[in-house]
């Protein structure tokens, strides 16, 4: 049986972790879970200490209570992770406490909350987020693949610079649930049962597909058959990425069949609804890092999505733009809807497939020296340190925002930076180009510079503007800075514009590059000034 006892701390581990109540309510609870470096199942108490689970005599044991009390909206209790967590959560519930259990085994298991109603923590509010820290890297992250619920928002500090992912914008659960029962009131699947009310009608929960109360049976079936009667006659390329390289093929009997492509004797017949919601399953499992895996995976992204019978969809993931995205009547109607109410998150397993050279939208952090770590129950975590003109809602304009930490984009790329702070830079871009930033506060009264690190090994007479506007890539420009060769793709130089319009309160900020064809600048952050 193992000890109860906290396991000593690791040499030179230390990292802050602030766990902030900005929910708006008080009666807020914090858990921190995860496993330590042996596999073994833990939890963190606010003293930072580790406690290894014991292993019961007897399944679905309780465990003991490790839940941190936060104090009213506004508060804040700081955790110092003095020990490796991998594979964590962090938990929040509002009102009464999770419950926790743990079943025997070579290693003990422990129940986590579960999406269905017998589980006995299904009428508690709660949420979590991802993280896992180790000797490699902090890396913590913001998903949709199970639910929507309360939101979080993180920021961090470190080698990488201030990091932040944004929140689920104020009203995005109640609109996602509600477009899921206007949704099943338009079609007859049960998209309704996806939503998770409590006992006054408020929207708890709303549960991915993947794990709805019910099935959805043949939802799938026409929009399948009309694919595979498409590729009887047109050839399917898909392209693996990376080292794998590109596959095509036809229908064959009853299935895709790719030429030189090992299937490892799982034929890619027409999935099931639980196979395509889930990407786990049937022909769409991932049997592992090989060809078959990464094409099942760009197959799974492109049904959810879709995206098979549009202009270029037999190009998969590269003909498709994400404007043509689940524009079919049959789609994953809860991932259409998560991203049109969510600027970041999964809200399927592969919806990091996309274009060759274009990053996922998946709401994440990740520093290889990370100095301080925050996660909130609602908005205000920031962007690491925060800044001076924020009123805790979405990332301080003042704080520096890393041109990686976008929320969306079009046309470029990231690539591993040389500057101080190391991690990655935005580059590759041309006229046309756009990076999106979601939510950024200036507060009440408009700062009086734009500030951008760039870079650029431009060709003589290439050149470009890279312009600040809010709210969309054609709205308010406040700032532009024109820019060209400065001796290298790599050699940065901090570089700062007037405010040429005011900016106060919460917008969406759009970086649009305009100018020349050819690629014409690299940035690494940006900022605002007062």
């Amino acid at each position: 049986m193992s000890s109860l006892l906290p396991q000593a701390a690791a040499a030179g581990v230390s990292l802050p972790l602030k766990l902030q109540n900005n929910s708006g309510q008080g009666s807020v609870y914090a858990y921190v879970s995860g496993s330590d470096s042996s596999g073994w199942p833990v939890f963190v108490t606010s003293d930072g200490a580790v406690h290894r689970l014991a292993n019961p005599s007897s399944p679905v044991t309780p465990i003991a209570d490790y839940s941190i009390a936060l104090g009213a909206s506004g508060s804040s209790v700081t955790v110092n992770l003095s020990n490796y967590v991998i594979g964590g959560r962090v938990w929040f519930s509002i009102g009464q406490k999770l419950q926790f259990f743990v079943n025997p085994g070579t290693v003990p298991g422990l129940v986590q909350p579960a999406l269905v109603s017998a589980d006995p923590n299904w009428n508690t509010n709660w949420t979590f987020c991802e993280f896992t820290f180790n000797s490699a890297n902090l890396y913590a992250n913001i998903s949709y693949v199970d639910m929507v619920a309360l939101p979080i928002s993180m920021a961090s500090t470190g080698a990488s610079g201030n990091q932040s992912v944004s929140p689920l914008p104020t009203g995005a659960l109640a609109s996602i649930a509600s477009g899921l029962q206007a949704q099943h009131a338009a079609d007859g699947a049960p998209w309704d049962h996806l939503v998770v009310s409590n006992s006054s009608g408020g929207v708890l929960r709303v549960l991915s597909p993947s794990h709805a109360p019910v099935d959805f049976g043949g939802y799938w079936d026409d929009y399948l058959n009309r694919v595979w009667s498409h590729y009887a006659g047109t050839s399917l390329t898909v392209n693996g990425q990376g080292s794998i390289g590109a596959y095509s093929g036809k229908v064959s009997g009853s299935a895709i069949v790719f030429s030189g492509l090992n299937d490892n004797g799982v034929a890619f017949t027409k999935p099931s609804a639980v196979d395509i919601f889930g990407c786990a399953s049937g022909p769409l499992y991932n049997s592992g890092a090989d060809a078959r895996g990464a094409v099942a995976a760009r197959l799974a992204a492109a049904i959810n999505r879709s995206s098979l019978l549009v202009s270029g969809g037999n190009n998969q993931p590269d003909g498709v733009t994400a404007s043509q995205y689940y524009q079919d009547p049959i789609t994953n109607h809860y991932a259409r809807l998560v991203h049109q109410y969510a600027s970041i998150g999964y809200a399927f397993p592969y919806d990091d497939v996309g274009p060759t050279g274009q990053a996922p939208v998946d709401g994440h952090i990740q520093d290889g020296a990370p100095t301080s770590w925050t996660v909130s129950l609602g908005a205000g975590a920031g962007s690491g340190t925060g800044g001076t003109g924020g009123t805790g809602t979405g990332t301080s304009a003042y704080s520096t925002i890393r041109a990686s930490s976008y929320a969306g984009q079009s046309g470029v790329q990231t690539e591993t930076t040389t500057d101080s702070g190391g991690g990655q830079d935005v580059g590759y871009i041309s006229n046309g180009d756009w990076l999106k930033f979601s939510s950024v506060n200036f507060g009440s009264s408009s700062p009086n510079q734009f500030v951008a690190r760039l870079a650029s090994g431009a060709a003589a007479g290439i050149s470009g503007a890279i312009q600040v506007r809010l709210d969309s890539t054609g709205g308010t420009k406040v700032a532009e800075i024109d820019f060209a060769n400065n001796g290298g793709w790599q050699n940065w130089q901090t570089v700062p514009a007037n405010m040429v319009a005011s900016a106060t309160g919460v917008h969406d900020v759009y970086l649009v590059f305009a100018g020349s064809t050819s690629d014409f600048v690299n940035i690494n952050w940006f900022s605002f000034t007062s």
